[in-house]
């Protein structure tokens, strides 16, 4: 695979998107959060979605000028339009908004509606986190990019609507969830079927319900479908994919699930607590740090080699990439070599 240091993949995708009509600042603040996606581990999240973006702009469904407008605002909340923007920019506008709001009264939440592709959201929930907030972050998809099976259903009914939430640590990086109320997010699925994989068993059925690791039965006409966090009681991440459409989408007025959608369009609610305001801050984190040590003394089981609190493989992953570079399936690579190449930009790897 084509392996790039972060920072000169960085620069790359900031001048291809520059070229396309993004500001400097735009353009610095999407390629920063993609290539930080593939430095955590979560390619499905990174420069993979270059492509994607490039053609939404094309076809006018993604302005490089977008940015976010209050449509209500209230001392703890906002609602807030996304004017068709990037969705890097409009969601790290709107949770930086949140945690102004929850500085002043503990607590913020700002709604997000008419929002391109949010990304990777724990993100978002880091941006609290490491201001010493806790951060809380759901998106859905406007009733498009519909790809989840309800429990027990053969047929795409939801987004794979994730939820992220950070908390300040005491330890070098936040405890950090970020998971898709499915059992994997499209992305995921996307890679793999790129690279000629298979996706593991449990993850999708094809579309007449029956299991498959075949990523291009997602794809196939009738497409298959993703199958809800839980396995046999896949009723717990249906009903939580469920309740953050409700959240996401109709909160927004972005939208939930539907007949007949429109295109996809990010609905999102961030919300950030002062924990401050709350308790002791400094007694906040050893709690965490102490529940963290607590948990990681668990013995393991056979196959394991130790317990992980969320975010801490991400971290370690980072600084593998960062170490190392960051590899970039061939496919992908191609298609932004390609991009570059139509806008006369030299895109160079280091093998």
């Amino acid at each position: 695979m084509p392996l790039v240091p972060a920072e000169q993949l960085k620069r790359l995708i900031t001048d291809i998107l520059e070229r396309v009509g993004a500001s400097p600042d735009v353009a610095g603040c999407v390629a920063d959060h993609l290539v930080e996606a593939n430095l955590a581990g979560h390619d499905s999240h990174g420069v993979m979605r270059i492509p994607q973006y490039l053609d939404a702009i094309s076809a006018g469904k993604l302005r490089p000028d977008g940015r976010m407008q209050i449509v209500a605002e209230a001392s703890a909340s906002a609602a807030v339009d996304g004017g068709r923007g990037f969705g890097q920019v409009i969601a790290r506008d709107a949770m930086l908004l949140a945690i102004k709001k929850a500085r002043a009264g503990g607590v913020g939440a700002v709604s997000v509606r008419n929002c391109s592709h949010t990304g990777r959201i724990g993100t978002y929930t880091r941006m609290a986190a490491q201001a010493g907030l806790v951060g809380i972050v759901m998106v859905n998809s406007g009733g498009g990019g519909q790809s989840v099976a309800p429990f027990g259903g053969t047929g795409r009914r939801l987004s794979t609507n994730p939820i992220s939430i950070a908390a300040p640590s005491g330890g070098p990086h936040p405890i950090l969830l970020d998971i898709a109320s499915s059992v994997a997010p499209e992305g995921k699925v996307r890679t793999l079927f790129l690279a000629g994989k298979s996706v593991p068993p449990g993850w999708m059925i094809d579309a007449r319900g029956n299991p498959t690791t075949n990523p291009a039965d997602f794809y196939a006409e009738p497409a298959g479908a993703l199958l809800p966090l839980g396995g046999a009681v896949g009723y717990k991440g249906f009903g939580l994919g469920f309740m953050i459409d409700i959240l996401a989408g109709a909160l927004s007025e972005a939208g939930c699930s539907r007949p007949n959608p429109a295109d996809p369009s990010d609905g999102m609610l961030g919300i950030a607590l002062d924990v401050q305001q709350f308790t002791p801050l400094s007694e906040f984190k050893q709690r965490v740090a102490e529940l963290a040590q607590y948990v990681k003394s668990c013995p393991t089981a056979p196959g394991f080699e130790q317990i992980y609190v969320p975010g801490e493989i991400e971290a370690r992953e980072r600084e593998r990439h960062l170490r190392d570079g960051v590899s970039v399936d061939p496919t992908v690579w191609e298609q932004i070599e390609q991009a570059c190449s139509r806008l006369g930009i030299r895109a160079e790897t280091s093998t």
